[in-house]
């Protein structure tokens, strides 16, 4: 009892607190130009990689907040820690292919466009626009 106490009001206690924190950062998920009758082909993949990124850090943080707190609520049992640390251990190596996703993407859009890979403006060479200008 004592335990669930202390998680609930630490818990409480964090989100009142540091939610000024999170505010700082912003995340643009930009859809694609036009109007739904109006969407350029080369836009949709831009919207798709920015969404299966962005998901992919979402799910990858949970699931390691989520190791966290079974690691907590264990009670000592090995079985249980042992869980726990798999879930953690699985969430940080999702969370790195993501990152190295990220980055393999980058140096690829670089050395086919000449340009980093920008979220916003991602643009894949077709034969309509072959230089993404």
């Amino acid at each position: 009892m004592r335990k669930t106490l202390g998680f609930l009001s630490s818990g409480i206690s964090y989100l009142l607190l540091a939610g000024s924190a999170f505010a700082q950062a912003k995340v643009d998920i930009v859809p694609p130009a036009g109007s739904a009758t109006n969407i350029k082909v080369e836009n949709v993949p831009q919207f798709i990689i920015s969404i299966l990124f962005v998901i992919g850090i979402v799910v990858a943080v949970a699931f390691l907040i989520y190791g966290g707190i079974r690691w907590i609520l264990s009670g000592g049992d090995k079985a249980a820690v042992e869980n726990a640390r798999n879930h953690i251990v699985a969430a940080i190596v999702g969370l790195v292919i993501v990152i190295a996703a990220f980055f393999i993407l980058n140096t690829v859009i670089t050395i086919i466009t000449g340009r980093p890979f920008d979220l916003q403006h991602l643009c894949i060479p077709s034969l309509a626009n072959p230089t993404c200008q």
